[in-house]
């Protein structure tokens, strides 16, 4: 094995090699990586509100193309996650925790000085791949550090610095479109990523970077064999939560809100005040016996905001949908990391990622499409049956995952 140690770099953090997450430091280091990247996480917080209202409102645009380009971020992170996940398991997690934030500050900086539907579609592609490269550096992170019988409720932790973000940026973004203007989002946008940056620049390495390319085949490190089951379920939830998050702020003006942002503060409050525990219980009870019963309220809330459309059903609706999407996530989240082999584990939740990125057009441009054909109603509608789908699918995740065939140059090895 390679010695993952760089002799000649200048930055102690990155020379140093992998850190010890034994005993107490294990919680300095994940204390790091959250406060690296819950910059980021105000940064979409922000960007949630702000670019449907703009796209429509200053620029002109359809329902259905506000939300084909909020959602298009996904569609770059669909070709950036594969060979992101093989990056860190190959050259370490920190590079792609750094790269990411510095990615978002230069869309800032595009969103500032470029006005037009094209460009805020490219620089939102640009957002997607600066997410999904911090993303991918952080969440292994986290599993490296954490105790095994504790990793769970440790990524559910973790997640909930994402629902700050969402608690925080929405309601400092309506402030400041409603006081200042839109270029005022933008700034803030560039100012949080900024200070990721430069906090992530204190995060140590905790990967192992043997240099060692994947044996896998393309199509796995794609979808690793550990994550086609729980991914195809947060495919089908995930499409719910890129619809809401894309619409929240034009549904709140449907149902006769002036604002959105007390809708998103409810919807980040339920999810951070049960996901720890929804992760403990992930970590007790068990994976499926959680995801199961999270599932159906997640289907249930999504139905409640379709077909009860007034501001006190919005907060109920947002309610068991939020505590839904929150034991979710954790459960199918750990399911794949229990299952990939640990020289993969990268890899593997880079490719579980990839299907909420897969969805998000879906949730983005396609319930755009039927909102403007046949109103809210029929958009959550559509997404409400296929995380029915999802939950009717959910049982099978107790057959375990099927290893991939090895490569001839795999096989050659080994012989």
């Amino acid at each position: 094995m390679a010695d993952p140690a760089d002799p000649g770099s200048a930055d102690p953090a990155a020379a140093a090699g992998p850190a010890d997450a034994t005993g107490a430091g294990w919680k300095r280091i994940f204390a790091l990586v959250c406060a690296s990247t819950i910059g980021t996480f105000i940064a979409h917080g922000l960007l949630y509100p702000a670019l449907p209202l703009y796209l429509t409102d200053q620029l002109g645009t359809t329902k259905a193309t506000a939300g084909l380009v909020v959602s298009s971020m996904s569609l770059s992170a669909i070709f950036v996650r594969p060979f992101a996940g093989n990056f860190v398991d190959r050259f370490g997690r920190r590079p792609l925790l750094i790269a990411g934030p510095l990615l978002m500050v230069l869309s800032a900086v595009g969103l500032l000085t470029l006005r037009t539907v094209t460009a805020v579609l490219v620089l939102r592609l640009i957002q997607g791949a600066g997410s999904a490269l911090a993303y991918s550096g952080a969440s292994p992170v986290v599993a490296d550090v954490a105790p095994v019988q504790r990793r769970a409720s440790m990524l559910a932790l973790y997640s909930l610095f994402f629902y700050i973000g969402i608690a925080v940026g929405p309601f400092l973004a309506e402030l400041l479109i409603s006081e200042v203007g839109y270029r005022s989002v933008w700034w803030a946008v560039g100012a949080f990523t900024a200070t990721g940056f430069v906090l992530a620049l204190f995060v140590p390495e905790t990967g192992v970077r043997t240099g060692v390319r994947s044996t896998l085949r393309f199509r796995h490190r794609v979808f690793h064999p550990s994550t086609t089951r729980p991914g195809i379920v947060w495919l089908c939830i995930g499409t719910g939560w890129a619809a809401v998050a894309s619409f929240l702020s034009l549904y709140a003006r449907d149902i006769g809100l002036e604002s959105s942002d007390m809708l998103f503060l409810v919807l980040a409050l339920t999810v951070m005040a049960t996901r720890f525990f929804a992760g403990g219980l992930a970590d007790t009870r068990g994976r499926l016996q959680v995801a199961i019963p999270s599932v159906a309220l997640l289907v249930v809330g999504i139905t409640v905001l379709a077909a009860l459309r007034t501001p006190t059903f919005a907060v109920v609706g947002l309610i068991l949908f939020g505590m839904g999407f929150s034991g979710a996530f954790p459960a199918l989240f750990a399911m794949v990391v229990d299952d990939a082999p640990e020289a993969e584990r990268g890899t593997a939740m880079s490719s579980f990622n990839l299907y909420y990125d897969l969805g998000a057009p879906v949730g983005g441009y396609g319930v755009g499409m039927l909102v403007d054909r046949g109103g809210f109603g029929l958009g959550f509608g559509a997404v409400a049956a296929l995380a029915a789908l999802g939950l009717l699918l959910l049982p099978i995740l107790n057959r375990p995952a099927a290893r991939p065939a090895p490569t001839p140059r795999e096989s050659s090895l080994s012989g």
